[in-house]
């Protein structure tokens, strides 16, 4: 029950995540965002413009988009009280078959074709965290190209916190390679002590 429960909470952050600073600082001009309470610190690429999008839930600390390049970059962290230590990759199984039910479901509502859902182990900032990868699509006629959904979200667990960590982009499929590299050096800009 207490495994279940835990691995809604983290799927529903994930997609959760919606806006602007809460409990923190965001420096514009750095593109850095630093939460003194959760000993956060996250440079992101500081060549583009992120704007502060706003926060409509209690968990979402950070949600800024870079209108140029269509990226979105979420914060989210969920009080979780527990005295056992807890390793995310106990969690895999579970957490990547609900996400895969929520993508479809979210794919489906938004007019896309679901493509995959993938989660393996990871780690951020030495931490053990699971990586998510899910992934639908839409052909567009107009433009004559297909446009992907692709979302990016490590999840992990730290002093009492559920913490997610995502970006997230609309890119043409010849992009996507490019959006993995951006993506790569945006999550290396997080920093968690």
């Amino acid at each position: 029950m207490k495994k279940t429960l835990l691995s809604i909470v983290f799927v529903a952050i994930s997609f959760a995540a919606v806006s602007q600073t809460s409990l923190g600082v965001w420096n514009n001009k750095t593109a850095t965002y630093s939460n003194a309470e959760h000993k956060i610190t996250w440079q992101l690429v500081d060549n583009l413009e992120w704007v502060e999008r706003p926060i409509l839930t209690k968990s979402t600390l950070l949600k800024v988009r870079n209108y140029d390049t269509e990226l979105l970059v979420s914060l989210g962290a969920n009080e979780y009280n527990s005295s056992d230590f807890v390793d995310s990759w106990d969690y895999l199984s579970e957490i990547e078959i609900q996400q895969k039910e929520l993508f479809k479901q979210l794919s489906e509502q938004a007019g896309m074709e679901y493509v995959k859902t993938e989660a393996t182990k990871s780690q951020l900032c030495g931490i053990h965290a699971i990586k998510i990868r899910s992934d639908s699509r839409a052909y567009n006629p107009e433009s004559g190209q297909t446009i992907h959904y692709i979302e990016i979200t490590y999840g992990l667990f730290r002093r009492g916190y559920i913490y997610t960590v995502s970006v997230a982009v609309f890119v043409l499929e010849e992009d996507i390679a490019d959006f993995d590299r951006i993506a790569t050096m945006i999550f290396n800009g997080f920093k968690i002590s």
